[in-house]
């Protein structure tokens, strides 16, 4: 793939230098809080623990510092949440290639690969630096980039049947202690595989199919706790076939254990899973009107197949990821319209927030949940549901998409409104 070095000027300019009898709002950062890709870590909690800049006091205080594609009258959505690492903001999106930005002030850094023909799955950067990025459809094909400057490190030797939308919404799962990326080919119709490929130079080291493991594999990504890998697998139960999360040893690569599906035990479809400490929190959609009609949202603690406990929406579907405060064991479900927060353990409702739609993907950090929904971006206490800020889209909110909070800034996309994606800083107060 080719790669240009290019000079941008953004849209924001530069970041805002310190002046004389300004007092500014914004403080350094001593430790780095990236945000290496939707859902944050490799458990999907979707909490920035690191993040100390933003906070409940000062978020009001956000506003555009740039932005990707604003007011050009051109319709490009991203899709799920760009990926933050050393200051560097990596995106892309339906048609368009893989682009490096500064963080801080938009300007291009270099941009890699021919485009995606269709809609584009978004990076997830490694603690190395390595990018993992996948680019076209119908194959999808896996690349390590180089962060500093976007050379290819790395094409996996397979080509991955995504589909359309399955490429779109795909994540690489990494797991930097066994030095592994994982890829669920989520086949439109048919068997899906799950890969384990090499970081270090994108070989197939190995990977479950049905023919090999009695389990056909779909979703968008999975989990991780330790060598446990949380997968969504299609296997026979009553007198069909349904989805279970299976607990996979990636030492052994054996599939160890299923977890229960709720009653009745055909009817739903899996939507995704989190895991939160050392429960494993999973959402079931009515799969006939999946994130519209019913879904069931149950809490399995990691050793046992048995629910802990559940929760059933009669009327409103969990509308995107469940993100988790590891800290506080608290879990937030996004559905419509309403945001709730429940204890991890127990299901116990803490409060909910209703807004105005849908709401999207939460995202936690610092004391504040952030999330996408009707047309603004919104931030919300997490201690007391009080809305703290907005900011207009102009555009709806779109399901996939979350919220990345990085080092004092927060981004995310416009869906189609007055930008492509929105880059908030906080600004100046005398």
């Amino acid at each position: 793939m080719d790669r240009k070095k290019l000079t941008h000027w953004s849209p924001g300019g530069l970041f805002a230098a310190c002046v004389v009898a300004s007092w500014f709002i914004e403080a350094s950062v001593a430790v780095a809080a990236d945000w290496p890709h939707f859902g944050y870590d490799d458990q999907f909690t979707s909490y920035n623990r690191q993040e100390k800049t933003l906070n409940a006091q000062n978020v009001r205080y956000l506003e555009k510092k740039w932005g990707i594609g604003c007011d050009d009258g051109w319709f490009s959505v991203i899709f799920r949440s760009p990926a933050i690492y050393q200051n560097t903001l990596f995106t892309s999106s339906a048609g368009d290639c893989l682009r490096a930005y500064d963080a801080r002030t938009g300007d291009l850094q270099w941009q890699h690969g021919d485009g995606n023909s269709g809609w584009a799955p978004q990076p997830v950067v490694c603690t190395d630096g390595t990018i993992a990025y996948m680019e076209g459809t119908i194959p999808t094909s896996l690349y390590g980039v180089r962060s500093a400057d976007g050379k290819q490190l790395w094409k996996a030797p397979v080509g991955f049947d995504l589909g359309f939308e399955g490429a779109a919404y795909c994540v690489p799962t990494v797991d930097e202690a066994r030095k592994t990326i994982y890829v669920v080919e989520n086949l439109f119709i048919g068997d899906g595989k799950l890969f384990a490929l090499s970081k270090q130079n994108g070989k197939v080291l190995w990977y479950m199919s049905k023919e090999k493991d009695k389990a056909a594999f779909r979703g968008n990504y999975v989990a991780l706790k330790g060598a446990w890998v949380f997968a969504t697998a299609v296997v026979p139960v009553s007198y069909s076939e349904a989805d279970k999360i299976g607990r996979i040893n990636s030492k052994t690569r054996k599939i160890e254990m299923y977890y229960d599906r709720p009653s009745p035990e055909e009817w739903y479809d899996i939507g995704g899973c989190t895991v939160c400490n050392d429960m494993l929190i999973v959402a079931y959609h009515d799969r006939d009107d999946v994130f519209r009609g019913k879904s069931i949202l149950c809490a399995y603690n990691i050793n046992s197949p048995k629910i802990v406990w559940s929760k059933r929406y009669t009327s409103s579907a969990v509308t995107g990821a469940v993100a988790c405060n590891t800290t506080l064991k608290r879990i937030y479900v996004p559905t419509n319209p309403y945001l709730y927060a429940y204890d991890l353990k127990t299901g116990a409702e803490k409060w909910r927030y209703m807004g105005y739609d849908a709401i999207f993907s939460p995202s936690v950090a610092n004391g504040v949940i952030y999330f996408l929904s009707d047309t603004n971006m919104y931030a919300i206490g997490e201690s007391d549901k009080k809305k703290l800020f907005t900011f207009s889209l102009g555009y709806d909110a779109e399901y996939s998409t979350q919220v990345a909070v990085a080092n004092g800034m927060v981004y995310f996309s416009g869906n189609g409104g007055d930008c492509d994606l929105y880059a908030l800083g906080l600004r100046a107060v005398r």
